[in-house]
């Protein structure tokens, strides 16, 4: 079978993609690039012709653009693997792979599936394809085997004598697309193929080909997605910004090749998105519909707040785009949990499932995270219900509709100015609006043209991008991604990516105002801090959630009563406002918890923080309200240091000045904490021995199921770990 025949015959790149790509898709060293030189020194593109003796197919963007002259290179090609002059990496054993040969290599090819599955149902959404026996084949991994079919750096080596990758990237999909055809419930599964960086410039024919696999097989071509992985870097942004004819046509052409990838199902992802060679600008210009987070960011400890921040950021950079999210590598209830409150959307790694070769084996859903969704009961207080009761539902039409009936709809429904669009598995993939098709609506043989299959348009040609969002998203971030729409006529709701409606705008604003108004009912009216139902609905997430590191912090004044009694409760009210401000500007916002018990008594909860940075945070905050609310007083209490009152019995003392005090409760992971109770009990404790210490803090620790069991009737166990 000689493969890169196979591979030519679908066509190669376009002339305009000759001229108007520079240099390679992935980054180097400008020096790295080769190529056959010009009178005028640049290097010209080696392009795929399509009969005759066999070539080595390179990229139409190959060395150096010959209109810039090879002056501008906006995509360059790195040296890979094999050796340069480097010791090999453990593992590969790569006189295996040269007897083999890349025919041979291409033909032995094992694909395996990895399950993508639904962050709030446990659902099986999707596979990913994945070579899975590159280590039989002579290479450490699949991405070393890759690096190698590109390296044609020596050509007395058989196995780096030419570019071999487009031949098994053809490979490796037409053996995915096989396994997939192999699922008995497919209809509702998408199967993502992976590519990298440096098959961009072949759009043309990997689609073409694509398109002959997904019929060969029965295959709706609107389960299968593109999936660009960034493992390798892009293009010289500096470069492509300039005011350079190549850059613009480099910009161009970047466009062409993504609407070309786009064009198999109308959808395109990206993967391993925030690892170190994560190209923004290539996810602004591909605008994905999925984005895979890489799995630096989730394979972690979920107490490393720098990542889960970094996570959470890049996750709201995303969604903000109506961009969907993946996390990849989650092997733990930990760093699930992780994934979920950052907003993943869906989730792979060994805690779904490993990789299955074998489609009997693959499940609909997967039992242990359906078991955590039906466990957390923090997914009762949702916005889902609330956001449910305002979807508006309209019957979608679904991608191969035939205009005519689009039309009929659209007659018969005069209220309505768009339609959503779903493919084959109800999925949406934008909506078609009535404004769109009145330049044929009022044509004389518009209608005609676009209802005759042959020469009219197809309803995919009329598909405009639409924000989507799960129902299971908080509103707040859906009200942000439908205001990053600019101007989007609504925003489509999911549920494990099927269709359920829309909100429009006004939908949208009766969720906030809803959601307001609750929020409101349960703020303390003095501090307009959340209220006692907030407080014990963080307090039960904490028991809930033994997977994290709690920290309680329990504050109240000290010698507030005198105060109150001598400058009256005017005055008490300020000091109460002036805390409850010291606690907004003094700590951390989007990671704290700050709550109102009530009168002088106020909340503060820590998640994942380290005990010590917490206990700074929260001393700083009592000296800090010990030197502002000293203001309160009159000149001689002031200067004295203390004030003339009385005491609770009415017996005159001397008062120190007005001060708070902090019951600093520790819940470490497994603690052994069962019910609210038991941390009131300890913040009571606490709660003195803080008055009477000279630092105004007390600290304490609940012991562990390690320490003390976790079975029927286990004790609670605290210890202090210092006061004063």
């Amino acid at each position: 079978m000689d493969v890169p025949g196979r591979w030519e015959s679908l066509g190669g790149l376009s002339n305009r993609s000759q001229r108007s790509c520079c240099g390679v898709i992935a980054r180097g060293r400008s020096g790295d690039c080769e190529g056959h030189m010009t009178d005028e020194g640049s290097a010209r593109p080696t392009v795929p012709r399509t009969g005759g003796a066999a070539v080595s197919p390179q990229p139409a963007a190959a060395w150096g653009d010959p209109w810039a002259g090879g002056r501008h290179p906006v995509w360059y090609r790195p040296r890979f693997t094999m050796s340069h002059g480097t010791a090999a990496p453990p593992g590969p054993d790569h006189a295996r792979a040269r007897a083999l040969g890349w025919s041979e290599i291409a033909e032995r090819l094992d694909m395996v599936l990895h399950p993508v599955v639904g962050t709030h149902s446990g659902r099986v959404l999707g596979v990913e394809a994945v070579i899975g026996n590159a280590g039989a084949l002579g290479f450490a991994s699949p991405d070393d085997l890759l690096d190698g079919a590109f390296d044609s750096s020596e050509p007395a080596d058989p196995l780096r004598a030419d570019n071999r990758l487009p031949d098994i990237v053809q490979a490796a999909h037409a053996g995915a697309l096989r396994l997939f055809a192999a699922l008995t419930e497919r209809a509702s599964l998408k199967l993502f193929l992976s590519i990298d960086t440096r098959m961009i410039a072949w759009a043309d024919p990997l689609i073409a080909h694509l398109r002959v696999e997904v019929e060969r097989h029965g295959i709706h071509a609107s389960s299968v997605i593109v999936m660009i992985s960034e493992r390798l870097p892009f293009f010289n942004l500096d470069t492509l910004c300039t005011g350079d004819p190549a850059a613009a046509a480099a910009h161009t052409e970047l466009s062409r090749l993504f609407k070309t990838l786009r064009s198999l199902s109308g959808r395109l992802a990206l993967s391993d998105f925030g690892a170190g060679t994560a190209s923004l600008p290539l996810l602004t210009l591909a605008r994905p519909d999925l984005v895979k987070v890489d799995r630096f960011f989730v394979q972690t400890q979920a107490a490393d707040r720098s990542r889960r921040l970094t996570l959470g950021s890049l996750i709201n950079l995303v969604h903000l785009m109506g961009t969907q999210v993946m996390a990849e590598g989650v092997e733990t209830v930990d760093q699930y949990h992780v994934c979920r409150q950052a907003g993943c959307d869906y989730i792979q790694g060994p805690l779904v499932g490993p990789p299955v070769s074998d489609p009997a084996v693959l499940t609909d859903d997967c039992a242990d995270i359906r078991a955590l969704n039906e466990t957390d009961k923090r997914a009762a207080r949702s916005d889902a219900a609330l956001i449910t009761s305002q979807t508006q539902s309209i019957e979608p039409i679904t991608l191969g509709t035939p205009m005519t009936v689009v039309f009929e709809r659209f007659r018969r429904a005069r209220d309505q100015t768009f339609l959503p669009a779903v493919d084959a598995s109800a999925e949406p993939l934008g909506i078609v609006r009535e404004a769109d098709l009145k330049e044929y609506t009022y044509s004389l043989y518009g209608k005609d043209l676009l209802s005759n299959r042959a020469l009219g348009k197809t309803l995919d040609e009329f598909v405009v991008r639409c924000p989507v969002a799960d129902v299971n998203t908080k509103a707040e971030r859906i009200l942000e991604v439908f205001s990053a729409s600019g101007g989007a006529e609504c925003i489509l709701i999911t549920c494990d990516r099927q269709y359920m409606g829309f909100l429009s705008a006004s939908s949208l604003l009766k969720v906030i105002s809803e959601k307001n108004l609750a929020m409101a009912r349960d703020q303390n009216p003095l501090s307009r801090l959340p209220g006692n139902n907030m407080i014990n609905e963080y307090i039960a997430d904490a028991l809930l959630d033994n997977q994290a590191f709690w920290i309680i912090v329990y504050l109240d004044f000290d010698n507030f009563k005198p105060f109150n009694d001598a400058y009256g409760y005017r005055q008490g009210d300020r000091a109460i406002t002036l805390f409850a401000e010291l606690l907004r500007k003094e700590l951390p916002q989007h990671d704290v918890f700050v709550g109102h018990v009530g009168g002088d008594d106020f909340f503060v909860g820590f998640k994942d923080y380290d005990g010590d940075t917490a206990v700074d945070l929260i001393g700083n905050l009592i000296e800090r309200f010990r030197n502002d609310v000293e203001s309160f007083y009159d000149e001689v209490s002031r200067q004295r240091g203390y004030m003339i009152g009385r005491d609770r019995d009415g017996n005159e003392r001397h008062l120190p000045l007005l001060t708070a005090s902090a019951a600093v409760i520790e819940l470490p992971r497994a603690h052994a904490a069962r019910s609210a109770d038991d941390i009131a009990g300890q913040i009571a404790v606490y709660k003195k021995k803080a008055k009477q210490s000279a630092s105004k803090i007390a600290r304490a620790r609940m012991e562990t199921c390690d320490a003390v069991g976790c079975g029927g009737g286990a004790a609670l166990g605290v210890g202090a770990i210092g006061s004063g």
